[in-house]
């Protein structure tokens, strides 16, 4: 396979990577998150720069400047909003909401593909106990699974880029040196989740600083909104009720996520870990 790729995927994350030592130190308050989820936005190099162009844009038109870093959580949060965009820039809660919207509108008009998958720890370390894999491991492994039966499907081929991280696992080891080996693996030795599974479709990873990065801006938005579908409505997704409750904001990506031909996105835009018998979702319902 040719190192000349087609397409880019970028990476972000939402949620603590660690296990807490017991299923009630997890907390969405802050702590350690019950959900890891990696995110991200599946584009050719060309769309890659629709998306970069289109987002300096918007920000220009609302903060008077292109440079300013957007987070999902700062946009959700009332007291990160104040601080970082509506006190520093002198605008209103109204044109900053129509920012985000705009920002949505953008992704969801871009021929790009989203995909995601989340991890809840309690579940894998009731099931795997001391085998238990490190969680952004069987993140990042079932993320690139996704991106490489893209690849296959179109025939292409994608380099992975994913937001710089720094910080150290309780054993030392450092976040970005272990996905970097993990990388390696898979490309050398295929998927230590499904056997025989092979990534002669993925490229290069190399990471980049989201705050000079638009595309990996994005990337956080769509990690930070499976985040919070599985906060809110984690029960729901494994659950077979007759619809799914659904996190407005993912609600508003949901066209742009993988799926199958009849819609489905469960298992195929996002895939949850570990897998349960669940109904096949996809983010056609409205929310409650």
């Amino acid at each position: 396979m040719p190192e000349e790729h087609t397409h880019v995927f970028y990476v972000d994350d939402s949620g603590t990577k660690e296990y807490a030592y017991s299923p009630r130190a997890y907390s969405t308050k802050g702590g350690i998150t019950p959900y890891f989820v990696f995110g991200g936005i599946l584009v050719t190099p060309a769309q890659a720069g629709v998306l970069h162009h289109g987002l300096r844009r918007l920000k220009r038109d609302c903060f008077g400047r292109g440079d300013v870093e957007i987070k999902a959580n700062w946009l959700r949060h009332a007291k990160e909003r104040e601080a970082r965009y509506l006190e520093r820039f002198s605008i209103s809660e109204d044109q900053l909401r129509r920012f985000a919207e705009s920002v949505y509108e953008l992704i969801v008009g871009t021929d790009c593909t989203l995909l995601a998958c989340v991890v809840k720890k309690e579940e894998v370390q009731q099931l795997y106990a001391e085998r238990a894999h490190y969680a952004p491991a069987i993140a990042y492994d079932i993320l690139l699974q996704r991106v490489q039966l893209e690849m296959a499907r179109r025939r292409g081929y994608a380099h992975i880029v994913v937001d710089d991280m720094s910080g150290a696992t309780p054993r030392g080891n450092q976040y970005k040196d272990n996905l970097k080996k993990q990388h390696q693996r898979l490309k050398t030795a295929g998927s230590q989740l499904r056997k025989g599974f092979v990534f002669d479709r993925i490229g290069n990873l190399r990471f980049s600083d989201s705050n000079a990065d638009e595309r990996l801006q994005l990337a956080d938005l769509v990690a930070y909104g499976v985040y919070r579908q599985f906060v809110e409505y984690g029960d729901a997704w494994d659950g077979d009720a007759e619809s799914l409750p659904v996190y407005e904001y993912l609600q508003k990506l949901g066209p742009r996520f993988a799926a199958s031909p009849s819609g489905t996105i469960s298992g195929y835009g996002i895939v949850k870990f570990p897998r349960t018998k669940g109904r096949k979702w996809g983010l056609k319902t409205k929310n409650p």
